[in-house]
């Protein structure tokens, strides 16, 4: 059995963290050792995660010379995305222990820099390695060393296929989907919920707003407005952080339809997403979109509600009308046509929900998808006898 680290870019309360909690609490189970390794706040685990925690939190600084009680450190060194944070520990820890290490991409970390850089990624590539390091703070990935990062790596994970582009050896690239932790996330779970007038058609989003993703968000905010103004009574209730304005200067027009509950711990979010009617995800097929992954829409599919979504990622693997909705433009116009549909024909929105349900039990059952992480791994390491022995 292996011992592993995950290295993340951030503490328990981002999303990426959530999907590494339940890889590494599932590997426990199967008898493997993991630790979680964040830049700071490791007991954020317990109150923006909560419940059951197999493995070891720690924070960056702990995994010195010692950590590990027989000395010879991790078998496995997974670092969650490619970002200078991340890179860098990993890098550390590699010279340290001679782990094998993998990286993991989640996002198209080159357009992610583009829009909070605020430069066009052509203008980003005429710039010297000095300038672009300059430029580029550590929660965010290097134009250039990102690349040699992921050459350096001996097997690279990747959230959606077409991050496989980014890839300079794709033979030693995997696939990898979340795991939903299913006991939480399931049809009639109980939690508290906001009160809401009966009679009222309620959406909800649970997601942060950042520079690359406010527009679509905002395309929901505006169709919730549209939808009240033709007579369609309708809530939206939102989680998240906004790290971009995109309301307006007054975005009362926006929270006069819709409740507010900022940041909250995970365990609420199923409650909160199980009293909507209908789930969407907003956006359209582009160069953020086309390669990742929501990670709320594992989420909504396994709530057995009727989901709207992009013709993209996720949505490249459901059918139109079968396990989803799909949507085109990604307008607010649109995405209120969708709704309307569904809102309209009582039996296409049951078999929606029955049909989404299922699309989630077959994608993103935890224990098949982290079988198929741990065979990465096993696969990873038998080339080196050392590792793969002295844990046996």
């Amino acid at each position: 059995m292996a011992v592993i680290v995950f290295v993340t870019y951030h503490d328990f309360t981002s999303n990426s963290a959530i999907q590494i909690h339940t890889f590494a609490n599932q590997l426990v189970r199967e008898g493997h050792t993991c630790v979680i390794a964040v830049p700071t706040n490791k007991n954020t685990v317990y109150t923006a995660i909560g419940g059951e925690v197999l493995y070891t939190p720690v924070t960056f600084p702990e995994l010195k010379k010692g950590f590990f009680p027989d000395g010879k450190g991790p078998d496995i060194i997974h670092g969650w995305t490619p970002r200078e944070i991340v890179r860098k520990e990993c890098i550390l820890l590699q010279k340290m222990y001679g782990s094998k290490l993998v990286v993991h991409l989640e996002d198209n970390e080159e357009q992610i820099l583009s829009d909070c850089l605020k430069i066009p990624i052509r203008e980003l590539r005429l710039r010297s390695p000095e300038e672009i390091s300059a430029m580029t703070p550590d929660h965010l990935s290097h134009l250039l060393y990102y690349k040699d990062f992921l050459k350096r790596a001996d097997g690279v994970t990747v959230i959606m296929d077409r991050l496989a582009e980014f890839v300079p050896d794709t033979g030693k690239c995997m696939v990898l989907w979340p795991g939903i932790d299913r006991s939480r996330f399931t049809p009639g779970c109980q939690g508290v919920v906001p009160e809401i007038d009966s009679g009222t058609l309620v959406l909800c989003y649970t997601g942060n707003v950042h520079a690359s993703n406010y527009r679509e968000v905002r395309s929901l905010y505006l169709a919730v407005a549209l939808l009240n103004r033709t007579g369609v009574p309708t809530k939206l209730i939102r989680t998240g952080v906004d790290h971009v304005p995109f309301l307006g200067d007054d975005p009362s027009w926006a929270h006069d339809h819709s409740i507010e509950l900022g940041f909250v711990p995970y365990e609420t979010i199923p409650a909160l997403n199980d009293r909507a009617d209908i789930l969407v995800q907003p956006g359209r097929a582009d160069e953020f979109n086309a390669y990742r992954l929501p990670s709320k829409l594992p989420e909504f599919f396994c709530m057995g509600k009727p989901v709207i979504l992009p013709n993209v990622n996720i949505g490249r693997f459901v059918t139109d009308g079968k396990e989803a909705i799909l949507l085109e433009t990604g307008t607010a116009i649109e995405i209120v046509e969708k709704i309307r549909l569904i809102r309209d024909d009582p039996e296409l929105a049951r078999r929606l929900s029955l049909e989404a349900e299922d699309f989630a039990i077959r994608s993103f059952d935890v224990s098949a998808n982290t079988k198929k992480l741990a065979l990465f791994y096993e696969r990873l390491l038998a080339g080196d006898d050392s590792k793969t022995t002295r844990r046996s």
